[in-house]
């Protein structure tokens, strides 16, 4: 196979034309020229065989008709003429008479013909005054014979005949001899043309196959190499055409790489996902925000159907550009993904693929619906005081004012709600300041352990009344460390007065603090009625209530773990809340602090 494809270049092509144009243009003047000079030979041969014996016949004529002559003496006389006539060297002639007896012959063969009767085809049509001729093989020699028969003739009578025979052999011996010498010039020829066929084909193909070879390298994303030019001739164009294009297109193909980088680096650090279709629908791109959202791997989802892996009811959409919300959900958390589509079109291809660009807009809608909650919680809250307030003063317009104990209950009554609708504007206002990072902490030098001793005296006699055991666990060293602490007190009693209003009496309520490498670790652990794992996630939003009618009969306004979290938020901290239902519940605080 590799000798195949060796002859198959077109080096070898183009020597073996050069081959094939010499050698049949040599063989069809060969042919020519063999034709030619055969048939040049064998008109010199038959004009000459033809001559001889015209002028025999001629000369012969006055010898038969001679009279007073013996036989002998004729034959002598006819003898001696064909000797000193007959010039062609190898011819055998004989001098038939007219009843076809031989008088005279060159033949030599034992015994003698001469006298003898011959019985040849064409000695009979000359006896009839006919010339005749023909080329046999000899089969004693199996050599061509030349047979030529001519009438003598006396005005109109047939006198004899000439009869003669030549081998021909010698004109196709010369013929074969400069066949050879032809055959010869047509090898050397050959071998020349292969040679000079070989070294002018270099001349064409060794551009190409450097043309070659560069093309190949370029396969191979070898742009530097560079095809050398040989000439000024159209090879010589091609080349330094190649030589430009594989320029031109490593500047392309960088320039689609450092596009492909910036398209890779953009889809990378997108904030929202994008996911690419074909025509079909299956999915060919995926960047690392969509794979972080959808939850997969992108060896999950390439090659994937998009209703694989969205449950969507119209897909495509029917629009250039439609946006819809879809519901979903990976590894039992439920988001809201917001995809806009946007189909892709190619010239004369039509639509060929799909953009989709996906966003998690769960944060937003439970943001949207916290707002929501807040607006109608904050109306709902400030609408049942306001209420019992105008109630109240109805009553006293409708004469309540007359009775005097009662009156003074409902200007109690419309003072506590009052005061309730303060704490309510005062929480929404400290919110809002911490929200706007308006009220930043004011950090001194504080004692901790000082700090949660003045907390747990504040509440002491609430819990005496309620018998519940409120009590601290500290160790017997805390460091003074940089806290905003009228900040952090308002988030101590805000949990320890929470722990007040959920455990029964007879509790137990244990506030401890220690240092945990470079954090402040405050624990308030109570034994109440604890919370149940639904609503753990949401206690920190705003009025957010587990309990409503006993959060609001307790004074609460539902925004005291809110404001907690806020603050501790300021400080760079975390706060957490475990608990188990009829168990008690733990929160803890957790603030960094500086060495």
């Amino acid at each position: 196979m590799k000798g195949w494809k060796f002859f198959q270049s077109i080096q070898w092509k183009l020597v073996v034309i050069y081959l094939l144009l010499i050698l049949i243009s040599m063989q069809i003047i060969g042919i020519y020229f063999i034709r030619s000079l055969e048939s040049y030979y064998l008109d010199n041969f038959n004009e000459t065989f033809a001559t001889q014996g015209n002028l025999l016949a001629v000369n012969l004529e006055r010898y038969l008709t001679e009279d007073g002559k013996t036989e002998a003496e004729k034959r002598a006389d006819i003898d001696y003429l064909v000797d000193n006539l007959f010039a062609l060297n190898g011819v055998d002639v004989s001098i038939i008479d007219s009843n076809g007896v031989i008088l005279s012959s060159t033949e030599k063969v034992s015994p003698s013909i001469i006298g003898q009767k011959i019985y040849q085809t064409e000695v009979n049509r000359a006896l009839l005054g006919t010339r005749d001729e023909a080329i046999r093989i000899d089969t004693k020699t199996g050599h061509r014979t030349k047979y030529l028969a001519l009438p003598i003739k006396q005005g109109n009578n047939v006198l004899g005949a000439v009869f003669m025979k030549a081998s021909i052999e010698g004109v196709y011996d010369t013929i074969y001899r400069i066949s050879n010498i032809l055959m010869t010039a047509t090898l050397i020829a050959l071998l020349f043309t292969a040679w000079l066929g070989f070294i002018l084909s270099r001349t064409i193909t060794k551009p190409i196959k450097d043309i070659t070879t560069q093309a190949v390298s370029l396969t191979k994303g070898d742009f530097n190499q560079r095809v050398k030019i040989y000439g000024d001739d159209e090879i010589g164009r091609l080349a330094d055409t190649f030589n430009k294009m594989a320029v031109r297109l490593k500047e392309a193909i960088d320039q689609n790489e450092e596009e492909k980088e910036k398209f890779a680096s953009i889809l990378s650090h997108m904030s929202d996902g994008v996911i690419a279709t074909n025509a079909h629908g299956r999915i060919i791109v995926v960047n690392q925000r969509a794979l972080e959202i959808i939850g997969f791997s992108e060896s999950e989802v390439i090659e994937k159907q998009i209703n694989q892996l969205f449950s969507l009811h119209s897909f495509p959409p029917a629009k250039e550009e439609e946006s819809m919300i879809v519901d979903y959900e990976v590894e039992n958390e439920h988001k809201a993904l917001k995809m806009t589509f946007n189909k892709i079109h190619r010239i004369n291809r039509g639509e060929i693929g799909m953009i989709i660009v996906l966003q998690d807009v769960t944060k937003e809608q439970k943001l949207e619906q916290i707002r929501k909650d807040f607006v109608a919680n904050v109306s709902h809250e400030l609408r049942t005081p306001l209420t019992t307030i105008k109630s109240y003063l109805e009553a006293l317009e409708d004469g309540a004012v007359e009775d005097i104990e009662l009156s003074h209950r409902f200007i109690k009554v419309a003072s506590h709600e009052t005061d309730r609708m303060i704490r309510l504007v005062s929480d929404l206002l400290h919110l809002s300041h911490l929200d706007d990072q308006q009220t930043k902490p004011n950090k001194t030098l504080v004692s901790v352990k000082e700090m949660i001793e003045d907390v747990i005296d504040r509440f002491s006699f609430q819990s005496k009344q309620r018998s519940i055991d409120l009590s601290s666990h500290l160790p017997e060293y805390l460091p003074t460390v940089e806290l905003d602490r009228d900040q952090i007190d308002q988030v101590l009693d805000n949990l320890i007065s929470n722990a007040l209003k959920y455990t029964k009496e007879g509790g137990e309520i244990i506030v401890s603090a220690r240092l945990k490498h470079h954090d402040l670790i405050i624990e308030v652990v109570d034994t109440g009625i604890g919370i149940s794992k639904k609503h753990l996630s949401r206690l920190f939003e705003r009025f957010y209530r587990v309990d409503k009618a006993r959060s609001r009969e307790m004074g609460g306004t539902g925004l005291g773990l809110a404001i907690a979290k806020e603050i501790v938020k300021a400080h760079d901290g975390d706060i957490m809340i475990e608990s188990e239902v009829d168990k008690g519940t733990r929160v803890i605080v957790t603030i960094p602090v500086s060495k």
